[in-house]
């Protein structure tokens, strides 16, 4: 019987960490995830092990922070919610490997002066289109984090 209960369990710790990417789910939709990882603070140090990037919370994307080759990046304003982003362009930059570019426009309020701004920016970002990969890294990965740091306001340390 304890066996039964052990193979029972690790069945369910495996699925628990399994990842999706919806069959419905469109270039935008991912783009919108990556998107809000970015406004959660995945290029920041000091957002490691913050609740913004529980990978709950992303159940169709890999949260990894890697920090190691990146510059210390400064917070340039504060986003009030993903209702403040919008797609404005979406590219594909080679069908082969399903990689995408997508521009965006955000609102946000600078973090000197609180003076409130918009700016465009991008994403790029590939496509995992088999189940194995989806099932580790989620729908996808990036390729080019867009070049100025927000962050969402829910996300303020």
């Amino acid at each position: 019987m304890s066996k039964f209960i052990f193979i029972i369990s690790i069945f369910f710790v495996t699925s628990a960490f399994a990842l999706e990417c919806p069959s419905k789910y469109k270039v935008e939709d991912v783009a919108m995830d990556m998107i809000r990882a970015e406004l959660s603070g995945i290029q920041l140090e000091e957002m490691e092990n913050h609740e913004c990037l529980s990978q709950k919370k992303f159940p169709h994307l890999l949260i990894v922070q890697d920090n190691s080759n990146e510059l210390t990046r400064v917070v340039a304003g504060h986003v009030e919610s993903m209702k403040d982003v919008k797609i404005t362009k979406v590219e594909t930059v080679d069908p082969t490997v399903h990689s995408y570019k997508v521009q965006f426009e955000v609102k946000y309020k600078k973090t000197k002066g609180g003076k409130s701004a918009t700016i465009s920016d991008s994403i790029s970002f590939f496509l995992y289109k088999d189940a194995p990969n989806q099932s580790i890294y989620g729908c996808g990965g990036v390729l080019q984090h867009p070049e100025k740091i927000l962050l969402l306001k829910n996300c303020k340390k």
